[in-house]
């Protein structure tokens, strides 16, 4: 055992090692994975630095600066919130923020399903990600060369249904359940 990294402490019932402030976590790299559009991934966290050795703790993806690119914070032990700003090219993007009414507030439960030509998309609301991790109730999809969201379809905890149709790109759309259009937030 390394001096001062921990001792061991008798409990009565045998020997505990107390670690104090370290981690027994291992320190292993990030990992960042880009989808090919071809149903693979492959991993980039080495392209931007996203690989570093940490001791991850949390992680939260949202798009912080409004561009239609998910930006990442990360949490580490003992370590303060880094924030990974994805300057990457992207295609189009359309982003939803639903407020429930009958359903609850933050629609966690609701389904959208996003239709552009013949492709279907599906995010579900929810409102953990991970281990004390939490990302933006705001759900967001890319759409690539699409210039429009043909079919929106949100079916709402309470069961109730919205069906929306040709939406713009590249902007945050609020639906309030119950009321039948979409306004742009953004």
């Amino acid at each position: 055992m390394m001096e001062g990294v921990g001792r061991r402490l008798n409990t009565g019932g045998g020997f505990v090692l107390d670690i104090g402030i370290h981690s027994l976590n291992g320190r292993e790299h990030n990992v960042l994975f880009r989808n090919n559009g071809d149903e693979t991934f492959s991993e980039v966290g080495w392209v931007n630095g996203a690989d570093r050795v940490e001791d991850g703790r949390g992680l939260a993806v949202f798009d912080t600066d409004h561009d239609g690119r998910l930006d990442i914070v990360l949490r580490n032990f003992h370590q303060p919130a880094g924030l990974l700003w994805n300057r990457g090219g992207s295609g189009h993007w359309v982003s939803f923020e639903l407020e429930g009414k009958r359903s609850n507030r933050d629609a966690v439960g609701a389904k959208i399903r996003l239709r552009t030509g013949d492709r279907w998309q599906t995010r579900v609301v929810t409102a953990g990600s991970g281990y004390l991790s939490g990302s933006s109730l705001r759900q967001h999809f890319g759409i690539g060369e699409a210039i429009r969201a043909d079919e929106v379809t949100i079916d709402w905890p309470s069961g109730e249904r919205t069906v929306l149709r040709d939406l713009p790109v590249d902007q945050l759309h609020s639906v309030t359940e119950g009321v039948e259009r979409s306004a742009a937030a953004d």
